[in-house]
């Protein structure tokens, strides 16, 4: 039988040569853009999205057209591919077979949030479209309501996907009278999340004028999923607010009747002339409630006293901020003391955990231009009237979102031996959130408050040393109090 095993060795070897023959056949076809969908040439698809830059919710339309060689390709089948934000993987979406002439039309897409489409040609040859980016805006709807004199309701509105959500963030709301081009900051607050799926924000501002303009800038924990890549809100003044866009940056107007700057012209004169007639070193300076400061020898240099450990308080809840803890008990035992107690151990204790570093950059944060650290004690450290006024007045915009209640709380409820000068003049007519700081030996006697009622938000810092007594300082602070007040 050696002839038919031979004769089988070469049938094997035929048909062996055979297949491999038909492989290079296909895989030159392949190589060639030949196919059941493609007779000749490379296969190009061309697309467009329209709009390029919706509002959540709107529909888009994919529309393109197909062509091999040149030529249009009839019934061609493709599919479209979604990869929304943060664009880990394409899904299909959506399928047709292109019409005669090679176009097609993709109908009533929706994006949830920011993304990228392609369409492909299905099967053989794996031929796709240039990727589109898709820029998903939220809906926004502003608005402005008169509570009355001095005070506008302004707010904002953002729709967004139900899958997303933001914790508080803060909301920074400019003001300018209609016409101008230069906008002030009017309100720093915190947003919170509505059912529906709405990031919402508000603040009560004392208008410009009867006629104004507004912009409020806010940064969601989604804005990455939504809108334009952008830098954050700046946290001071901008010299124009369009300039220097935030994530999100919207623009509305407003009618309102202006109140007064409080405290007016002539309680700043009362507490001027009054502190002038007292004993000893004094300084007094009000930021009012249109952001101005006034006051009586300002810029002199006095010792904090027990006064810097709201600057301690602030460092110590953006290190935690940083760093993404809660409030923990521990945290709680150090903190609560220094304030409502003013006791000194844990104010040695925070300060050695956020350091002096910590207190300068509060210090450059708050726009304070007199601060030096206290050389031997922290209770030597170096303010000024008008630094503290400044500090005081912005620690909505210092103190980080999610700890602002725990603060306000800590510095509305000092101990009640200690909540001397401003406070009994000022309440209940105004919630007050300050500090005391007095070192007796050196007859120094200080204090320095945020006063908020409905529509106006000011603050007050009083300074003094080389006072005959204790009740003599401390009744100094309150006669400045009650000048400016008119209690």
């Amino acid at each position: 039988m050696p002839n038919a095993d031979a004769h089988r060795r070469r049938n094997r070897l035929r048909a062996a040569a055979l297949a491999a023959a038909a492989l290079c056949v296909l895989s030159l076809l392949a190589d060639s853009g030949a196919g059941p969908s493609a007779a000749a040439g490379t296969v190009e698809i061309a697309v467009s999205v329209a709009p390029a830059a919706p509002a959540y919710g709107q529909a888009l339309r994919v529309t393109g057209r197909v062509t091999t060689g040149g030529d249009a390709l009839a019934g061609a089948s493709l599919a479209l591919l979604l990869a929304p934000y943060p664009y880990h993987r394409f899904t299909t979406v959506a399928h047709l077979l292109s019409e005669a002439d090679g176009s097609f039309t993709f109908t009533a897409v929706r994006a949830e949030r920011n993304s990228r489409m392609r369409v492909v040609l299905v099967g053989p040859p794996a031929q796709g479209s240039r990727t589109l980016d898709v820029v998903v805006h939220p809906t926004a709807a502003l608005a402005a309501r008169s509570l009355g004199a001095g005070s506008v309701r302004l707010s904002l509105r953002l729709g967004h996907a139900p899958r997303l959500h933001s914790p508080p963030v803060r909301a920074w709301w400019f003001t300018a009278a209609r016409g101008e081009k230069r906008f002030h900051l009017a309100a720093v607050t915190t947003t919170r999340e509505l059912p529906g799926a709405i990031t919402y924000a508000s603040a009560t501002v004392n208008p410009p004028a009867r006629r104004f303009a507004f912009r409020v800038c806010v940064r969601p924990a989604w804005a990455r999923a939504l809108g334009p890549a952008a830098r954050a809100c700046r946290a001071d003044e901008p010299p124009r607010v369009g300039s220097h866009p935030g994530a999100f940056e919207y623009g509305g107007r407003g009618r309102g009747f202006p109140a007064a700057a409080f405290p007016s012209a002539r309680a700043l004169a009362a507490a001027a002339a009054y502190l002038d007639a007292r004993a000893g070193r004094t300084a007094f300076a009000v930021v009012d409630s249109a952001g101005q400061l006034h006051g009586v020898r300002v810029r002199d240099h006095f010792q904090t006293a027990s006064v810097v450990k709201v600057m301690m308080l602030v460092a110590y809840l953006q290190r935690l901020d940083v760093r993404h803890f809660h409030v923990r008990a521990r945290d709680d035992a150090l903190l609560r003391p220094m304030i409502h107690v003013s006791d000194n151990d844990a104010a040695s204790a925070v300060l050695g955990i956020v350091g002096e570093a910590a207190l300068a950059r509060v210090a450059r944060e708050a726009g304070m231009q007199d601060y030096a650290p206290g050389v031997g004690w922290w209770a030597f450290t170096q303010t000024s009237a008008a630094d503290q006024a400044r500090f005081f007045f912005r620690l909505d915009r210092l103190i980080p979102p999610r700890f602002y209640a725990y603060a306000r709380e800590l510095l509305s409820s000092v101990e009640p031996s200690q909540s001397w000068g401003i406070p009994p003049v000022a309440r209940p007519r105004f919630e007050v959130f300050f500090k005391t700081g007095q070192l007796p030996s050196e007859g120094l006697f200080n204090e320095a408050a945020r006063l908020e009622r409905q529509g106006e938000t000011f603050a007050i810092a009083v300074l003094t040393t080389a006072d005959p007594s204790m009740g003599y300082g401390r009744q100094t602070v309150e006669g400045v109090a009650r000048a400016l007040l008119g209690g």
